[in-house]
């Protein structure tokens, strides 16, 4: 089946209530090697699915499936109350440029309305920054601790760690600015463009071979990540709050004074 069936097939269905491509989909930058994004509205959601994966002819397809509820509630959110890192930021992103192809009750054109105003915008807030920057620096601890160790299974575990390490911090580098995660390829658009020493240096971290550079390196690209936040370890013990939103300087410095109660 050809991703335009699957789409006119589901614009027949009484079970959807809006369509609407989204990324680069129907647009001059989708080439034979681009995914399909589509956002599937709901009338209701009968079972708790929210994602999926179709291929088309061998293309795939990205499926993000809501309903007419969450995009009613979605468009009564108050400005910036959405976080960057909820997977609704992925339709404000997108939908001042995707393309309606059905909109039975008009919720995506008028939600699209709002968010092109400026009323209706996703962003990151401090305690959030601040919990990145927090994990940030104690998978470098972690790592730095472990490359002192001359045990095979330990070297090894570094290998595996700057894995998700560095993958966190490509993403971290834009929420803690204020701007989407929008994928890979858009990542290294905008580090070529606005920030071509950062994207020198997560190449180099990512590419170097001997494990003491790497991690040298490594300790540069947190710093480099984090700069906008202006959070730092140390000496003194860090503490993590139960919820990010409450990771705030004043809420450590109260954490810090408790830890030191109990020790008195």
């Amino acid at each position: 089946m050809e991703f335009e069936t699957l789409v006119e097939r589901l614009k027949t269905s009484p079970l959807v209530d809006g369509l609407m491509l989204m990324g680069s989909t129907g647009h001059p930058t989708q080439n034979p090697h681009s995914d399909r994004d589509l956002l599937v509205v709901l009338t209701e959601r009968p079972l708790s699915v929210a994602n999926g994966t179709a291929f088309c002819d061998g293309v795939l397809v990205d499926l993000v499936i809501t309903t007419q509820q969450d995009i009613r509630t979605l468009a009564h959110a108050e400005p910036g109350s959405i976080s960057l890192s909820d997977p609704r930021s992925t339709y404000i992103n997108w939908m001042p440029h995707g393309t309606i192809v059905l909109d039975r009750c008009g919720r995506l054109e008028n939600l699209r309305e709002k968010i092109v105003r400026g009323d209706i915008f996703a962003s990151f807030g401090e305690g959030e920054s601040i919990a990145r920057a927090d994990k940030a620096l104690y998978n470098l601890a972690q790592t730095e601790r472990m490359l002192h160790n001359p045990d095979d299974v330990y070297q090894q575990a570094i290998d595996l760690r700057m894995v998700y390490q560095l993958a966190d911090l490509m993403v971290d580098y834009f929420l803690v600015r204020g701007m989407p995660w929008t994928g890979e390829k858009d990542a290294i658009r905008c580090w070529q463009t606005s920030d071509p020493d950062y994207f020198d240096l997560f190449t180099e971290c990512c590419q170097a071979t001997n494990k003491p550079e790497r991690i040298r390196l490594y300790r540069q690209l947190v710093a480099a990540t984090m700069e906008p936040v202006g959070f730092t370890w140390d000496d003194g013990p860090m503490f993590s709050m139960s919820r990010q939103a409450d990771m705030t300087p004043e809420n450590l410095d109260a954490a810090r004074a408790f830890w030191q109660l109990l020790l008195a």
